[in-house]
């Protein structure tokens, strides 16, 4: 009985949404399956396919999770809501319109996964705002803890959370630690069957390419820097190219190539000015900080 009112709840979501749409059956169905099966799904006499139901939301312009979420609760839908801004906050580094979106939205919060990623944002805002990454890298072990176990392949959050671990070691001044740390993360990238944003990857790179020119792991930066510039211009993750020609500027000056290390660098500040989402200042304190270890290097 449990599961026939489930398939039924699921049916009558996507009538609703179809009809607010003015579309009919026989337009849902064209190119996904038959009109008699749309007809069985909205009655909840038939529970879609995982490749049927992706293909029907699509059309509907939903996501799957988007409709389980609708059929939990609609406080479950605030809460995607709200995850849905903070990781676009996160992909612009901006921890100040992180923090204040956690601390100021008081939302029912069931699901341990959506606990997990809120409270991965507020330490990854916390730790960047005090700047106190011990205590970031102790918060990171804790909510790892809540699902991760050790030698499966991590999800796309628990991946986050590593690749933050990775980072707060970083700006901890323990680059060899975070090298080998990172790197042992690597071998993760290509199990990850769902992304909640593309960003995660060349993010990830980008703080990997960091720690090995400051460990003067040349050649491996270089060729990371190659992957992620293109992976950003294919999955349209171009927040994060200013960053990554900086430090393609970054890896010209090493090799002492003066000529090459001005044009990347101009390069990234002009791209810079002309995507910046917010007056987030995360972008300049980055380059200050970088070109500030060249300098002592």
């Amino acid at each position: 009985m449990q599961e026939s009112n489930y398939y039924l709840k699921i049916g009558e979501h996507i009538k609703e949404l179809r009809q607010k749409q003015n579309m009919t059956k026989t337009q849902l169905a064209d190119g996904i399956c038959s009109i008699s099966y749309i007809t069985r799904i909205e009655k909840g006499e038939r529970c879609p396919t995982s490749v049927i139901l992706r293909q029907i939301t699509n059309k509907l312009g939903i996501t799957p999770e988007y409709l389980f979420r609708a059929i939990e609760s609609p406080g479950s839908l605030q809460v995607k809501e709200l995850i849905d801004e903070l990781y676009i906050n996160v992909e612009r580094h901006d921890f100040k319109n992180i923090y204040k979106l956690i601390t100021e939205t008081e939302l029912d919060v069931k699901s341990i996964h959506d606990i997990q990623v809120i409270k991965m944002f507020k330490c990854f805002s916390m730790t960047m705002l005090n700047e106190n990454y011990q205590w970031g890298m102790d918060e990171i072990k804790k909510l790892l803890d809540l699902t991760y176990t050790e030698g499966k392949n991590p999800t796309d959050t628990e991946f986050g959370l590593m690749l933050l671990y990775g980072f707060f070691l970083s700006l901890n001044n323990e680059n060899e630690k975070a090298y080998t740390h990172l790197l042992n993360m690597k071998k993760y990238i290509s199990h990850m069957n769902f992304l909640h944003s593309h960003a995660i990857i060349p993010r990830f790179y980008m703080h990997l390419i960091c720690v090995c020119l400051d460990i003067s792991k040349l050649k491996e930066s270089s060729k990371y820097l190659d992957y992620s510039i293109d992976y950003c211009k294919k999955h349209n993750t171009h927040v994060i190219l200013p960053e990554l020609y900086f430090l393609k500027s970054e890896l010209y000056y090493h090799l002492k190539k003066d000529r090459e290390f001005k044009i990347w660098y101009n390069e990234a500040l002009r791209l810079y000015k002309l995507i910046k989402h917010s007056d987030d200042e995360y972008f300049n304190t980055f380059v200050q900080d970088r070109l500030k270890k060249l300098k002592t290097s």
